[in-house]
């Protein structure tokens, strides 16, 4: 990495500890690509060392050298995604009401959803929706077809009868 570094934190010991440090696998991989850069070792040999193109390493210290580790470190692969349908605000009054137990089913959020603020989801969205903002509904227990619902409540009261 030609032209020295963009500090203190940039030294190699530095690079070293935080690559060791990071749990993100994909920032990880490209900070143990900037410490081998660091060390002297050659582009191609980077690349083939951390088990990326030398494109990709091109790329890596090209954001480095003009953004530093935080360009580095801070892109996410895929690119921002679409942005929700709700705002922030909406969103933690999906939760609140989560919360209290106003919604059983999945398609009972959804209307609630369209009702307090006029926004469509599909069923679908929703099993993306639900987990990223944390909420998981309790789904009752599965009954098999064949179930005799008063034959059962009949054994729960006396058992199975005398033998």
């Amino acid at each position: 990495m030609a032209g020295g570094g963009h500090g203190p934190q940039d030294s190699e010991a530095a690079l070293h500890a935080r690559y060791r440090a990071e749990a993100v696998i994909e920032v990880r991989t490209r900070l143990h690509a900037l410490w081998l850069l660091r060390r002297g070792e050659p582009p191609a040999a980077v690349a083939a060392a951390v088990g990326v193109g030398l494109r990709s390493v091109h790329r890596w210290l090209q954001w480095y050298r003009e953004g530093g580790l935080a360009a580095v470190c801070g892109r996410r692969k895929g690119g921002p995604g679409k942005p929700s349908y709700l705002t922030p605000e909406q969103a933690e009054q999906v939760v609140a009401a989560a919360a209290q137990g106003v919604f059983a089913t999945t398609q009972a959020v959804r209307d609630w959803i369209e009702a307090q603020f006029g926004v469509v989801y599909t069923v679908g969205s929703l099993y993306t929706l639900l987990p990223r903002l944390g909420i998981r509904l309790k789904v009752p227990r599965p009954r098999h077809p064949q179930a005799d619902p008063q034959a059962q409540t009949a054994w729960k009261k006396g058992g199975s009868g005398p033998a």
